[in-house]
């Protein structure tokens, strides 16, 4: 038994290896990574946080790499919190993307905390966004319905099945979890981010 889990344990290890040298960029393997030049449309999942400074300056420095990849690649943003923060910018977000404004909310919930130094996990603030932005019916609505719930939720299993400690993380492909450190600045994580997704890609 002890010889086969060695077995195993040896075929993950030369994989992780092989992935790692086949794939470039700065990644930690927490799925199945699929082989080179094999995938269609690359899925990439960003954590962030509404009230991090670092997930702000990402969010400005990747709008070219987003427009520039948009055929290429699926971009889902997943917010989450951090104990002792309101979940309300979260549901103002999900609301947002389900009438197609998710862009102008994400704009304006960091525009908010870092221009204008407010509280976005206050819900009175969030109940001022979705007024002035025109979706407070919908926002009033749709909040505390199930499907935001759900939503909510499967962000927290994301990220703990990923082992996300902090924001930005990005995971592409549901395997390669990227922590923007290595790369020093945001600027050069998005100039060459683009290495790992053409590694990837048909």
């Amino acid at each position: 038994m002890q010889k086969v889990v060695l077995i195993i344990f040896g075929l993950v290890l030369a994989f992780s290896v092989s992935a790692k040298e086949s794939i470039r960029g700065h990644f930690e393997i927490v799925g199945s990574v699929p082989t080179a030049h094999s995938v269609r449309i690359i899925v990439f999942e960003e954590f962030m946080n509404f009230g991090c400074p670092h997930c702000n300056e990402l969010h400005k420095a990747s709008k070219d790499f987003r427009k520039k990849f948009a055929d290429k690649v699926e971009f889902i943003d997943i917010p989450i919190v951090f104990r002792g923060q309101d979940d309300s910018p979260l549901r103002l977000y999900y609301v947002a993307r389900k009438i197609g404004k998710d862009k102008l909310i994400k704009d304006e919930l960091f525009k908010a905390r870092f221009t204008h130094g407010v509280n976005v996990f206050d819900p009175g603030i969030t109940n001022y966004l979705a007024r002035s932005l025109g979706m407070n019916k919908e926002f009033q609505q749709e909040k505390d319905k199930a499907w935001v719930n759900k939503l909510i939720k499967e962000g927290k299993r994301k990220s703990a099945i990923y082992g996300v400690s902090g924001t930005p993380t990005v995971v592409i492909q549901h395997a390669l979890k990227m922590d923007i450190g290595p790369y020093g600045t945001m600027s050069e994580f998005v100039k060459k981010v683009p290495e790992t997704i053409a590694d990837l890609i048909q």
